[in-house]
């Protein structure tokens, strides 16, 4: 019986072990929430204080030096995001200008130029015929007739040689 006896105390000391970090987890995350929650009230009071040195009202003269400093940071922040704003503008501006022009979709209306939806067989704005895009030619084998890749350099189907 003694071995059950420490078989039992062993599974109590572990549970009490299990509980132990349960509950210091929970404390920890307690501690944590409440240091967060702190915090965010110090800063909705610095936040207040700041509003008022930025109306222009009167502030403790020793505080005034951290509003100045705070000011500051705004400040190079703010020419620091308008960098970044040009930058991004530059590069929108070069890709637009390197892009080629994307075609128009459907069909451009021989008569008057105006752009139709595709599948469309007359010009909504002249009412002429709209004749579909040839589809592209399209590069047949020697040998047996069956097209292929324009960068293949045989046929897949009978082995020739392509040109």
């Amino acid at each position: 019986m003694a071995f059950f006896d420490k078989l039992n105390d062993l599974a109590k000391n572990i549970g009490d072990k299990t509980t132990d970090a349960i509950e210091t987890t929970k404390l920890n995350s307690k501690i944590t929430t409440e240091k967060s929650a702190a915090g965010e009230d110090l800063k909705k009071i610095g936040a207040f204080y700041y509003a008022k040195f930025a109306a222009g009202e009167e502030i403790e003269p020793s505080l005034l030096e951290r509003f100045q400093s705070a000011a500051a940071h705004y400040a190079a922040a703010a020419e620091a995001q308008a960098e970044i704003d040009r930058i991004r503008a530059e590069n929108e501006a070069a890709k637009a200008a390197a892009a080629p022009a994307a075609p128009a979709a459907g069909l451009t209306c021989p008569s008057c130029g105006t752009a139709n939806p595709a599948g469309t067989r007359f010009c909504a704005s002249c009412g002429a015929r709209l004749e579909p895009p040839a589809p592209p030619e399209q590069k047949l084998c020697p040998g047996c007739g069956s097209p292929f890749a324009p960068d293949a350099r045989f046929c897949n189907e009978c082995g020739t040689r392509l040109e």
